[in-house]
């Protein structure tokens, strides 16, 4: 017991000394003062370049001003994402030596750490130093100047919402539209999400038809909101990614969006209350999930950039892809549909259809992860299955192409296999799929009878939702380490709660 006493006043000692000691040889640099210096000067060029938005400029010198800003900004979120990196790695380096058992280590490694903070300077790299953070700052103080500018010699541009969607949403306010046509239940809902980034959506389109059961679909969409933002026209563009195989359940859903009678819907306010918390709390834990930098390509050439490489699609280019630019603002877009089956296993069962879902990810991050060489990896799973096909080099196209006839000679060759699992990822955005076999009567997991009509009506946005929760919780094992607590953790939340909507 003395001795642990007399190690752990050693420790404190000594640490106490180079603490001191560094403090005296650092001087006035400190890593927390300037990342937060940093951050602040990033977020007023930001503030200044969204507002110059605002203003049609015509003045040569003023474009050029404001194309140094977006330069400087970019710059900036650069740097900083990279300190963040470094401080995480720094920060991991030492709770793994502080976990070791062996004290003389520790002595060691803080000796050492010291002596590197000496020579080295700051600990999150060289760029993050009083002269960095001053020349951001100095961008910052010429952005002010910049707008003062703009409104003197600029003409304010008069936002004319042409999405009544979004005139709503920024207002706070939620919708539920619910048609029972015969034997078809169609839900359509848009909630707002406010973050500290801006105004966010969360749309829900489902239609159950007990008549065409293989007509039915799911389509859910996460969005960031501005004025300019076309909500539709936003979900069209994302079904056109979901080809060759969705394209019938693509045209059924852009059909009947575009039909949806948006001009008379009853939009009522959002009000706070445990259950919206509750979904706002998943938003926030799976946005971080599939769009860890909510400024992902805002201060970049996005259109000219997803022109010449489009998410990592290698030299297998096409003029579709041009479209997208409309992808900016996409958090996630997550697609239920059954597609037909020509041949194979299916049809000697009695369907000719099989579910296919597919969640798309246009900013997921896989930084570190692949090499520069890899345009894209996709890794096939089977559940039960001890081995997994690896495609090393394969776009998102390529993927589409293959999935449904690997998937039916899956179901061929494993008669206890009831599903199966693609992940897909890039440098820049992913792919979740998963194909399950099923009966053409079989759809959402119940029948659609005549008695169940009113049931259908009185079902809750929430029961609708859980589809999307049940295909989630499949891959949390490949959802980022530090969130899979979190989604472990709502998830159960959500299974206690759900019998109580019922």
């Amino acid at each position: 017991m003395a001795d642990m006493i007399s190690s752990a006043v050693v420790q404190e000692t000594v640490s106490e000394i180079l603490s001191n000691m560094k403090a005296k040889y650092k001087g006035r640099s400190n890593p927390k003062e300037h990342m937060e210096r940093l951050e602040m000067a990033h977020i007023r060029l930001e503030a200044a370049l969204q507002t110059s938005d605002g203003w049609d400029i015509t003045s040569a010198p003023l474009l050029r001003w404001r194309g140094k800003l977006k330069r400087a900004m970019q710059e900036c979120d650069e740097t900083l994402h990279r300190c963040k990196k470094r401080i995480k790695e720094v920060e991991a380096m030492e709770d793994g030596v502080r976990s070791s058992s062996s004290f003389p280590k520790r002595i060691a490694h803080n000796a050492k750490s010291f002596v590197s903070s000496i020579f080295n300077g700051a600990s999150s790299s060289d760029e993050l130093n009083g002269s960095t953070v001053r020349r951001f700052e100095w961008f910052a103080e010429g952005a002010s100047e910049f707008l003062r500018f703009v409104e003197l010699g600029g003409t304010a541009r008069q936002y004319m919402f042409f999405d009544p969607l979004v005139r709503h949403l920024l207002a706070g306010k939620t919708v539920e539209y619910k048609l029972v046509l015969q034997n078809q239940h169609h839900l359509f809902c848009l909630r707002p999400v406010s973050t500290p980034e801006g105004m966010e959506g969360r749309l829900l389109y489902a239609l159950k038809d007990g008549d065409a059961p293989e007509n039915s679909f799911l389509l859910s969409l996460t969005l960031q909101i501005s004025e300019s933002t076309n909500i539709v026209g936003v979900a069209v563009r994302c079904l056109e990614l979901f080809t060759p195989h969705f394209k019938s359940t693509s045209e059924i859903v852009k059909t009947k969006l575009t039909q949806l009678p948006v001009h008379d819907f009853c939009w009522v306010p959002y009000v706070d209350s445990g259950d919206k918390r509750h979904w706002n709390n998943a938003h926030g834990i799976f946005s971080k999930w599939f769009r860890p930098n909510p400024h992902c390509c805002k201060q970049k050439h996005i259109h000219n950039q997803y022109q010449q490489q489009p998410y990592d699609t290698g030299s297998n280019t096409n003029p579709s892809w041009h479209r997208d630019v409309y992808l900016e603002p996409v958090i996630k877009v997550y697609l239920l549909g059954h597609v037909p089956v020509s041949s194979g296993s299916n049809q000697e069962k009695g369907s000719p259809y099989m579910k296919l879902r597919l969640l798309f990810s246009p900013h997921t991050s896989t930084e570190g992860m692949l090499s520069s060489s890899v345009g894209g990896s996709a890794m096939e799973m089977v559940p039960e299955q001890e081995h997994n096909g690896l495609y090393p080099n394969i776009s998102f196209e390529q993927l589409e192409e293959i999935m449904l006839p690997k998937a039916i000679d899956c179901f061929r060759q494993n008669a206890g296999a009831a599903e199966y699992q693609m992940l897909w990822r890039s440098k820049h955005g992913g792919a979740y799929i998963q194909v399950e076999e099923c009966t053409p009567k079989r759809i959402f997991g119940r029948n659609c009878r005549k008695g169940q009509r009113q049931e259908r009506q009185n079902e809750k946005v929430e029961e609708w939702t859980n589809a999307v929760i049940d295909f989630l919780s499949s891959w949390v094992a490949h959802a980022p380490t530090d969130l899979q607590s979190s989604i472990v953790d709502w998830i159960n939340v959500e299974t206690q709660l759900a019998p109580t909507r019922l």
